[in-house]
């Protein structure tokens, strides 16, 4: 696994952004600077997810179960009323 120096060089060299990334992880932006600063280690999905955004391969992770193994909800879904 890169260490966080190597994640954020490889991100500024394909012109990504943190958000950009985070996005593309389903994490947020704290956690892309965490990596990037070495202070917190991505789990293996998360890593395979910043490297296939790095690179545009892939689909995002999007809609993944939290860890409550429940969905999250999406835009849509929120918003509809309840019949």
């Amino acid at each position: 696994m890169l260490d966080g120096s190597k994640l954020k060089f490889l991100r500024y060299t394909h012109n990504k952004t943190q958000a950009e990334v985070a996005a593309f992880c389903d994490v947020s932006i704290r956690a892309i600077k965490m990596f990037e600063s070495n202070e917190r280690k991505p789990s293996e999905e998360v890593y395979a997810a910043y490297l296939n955004c790095i690179y545009d391969v892939g689909k995002p992770l999007g809609n993944r179960p939290n860890k409550r193994g429940k969905k999250k909800e999406s835009a849509e879904q929120s918003e509809q009323p309840e019949e």
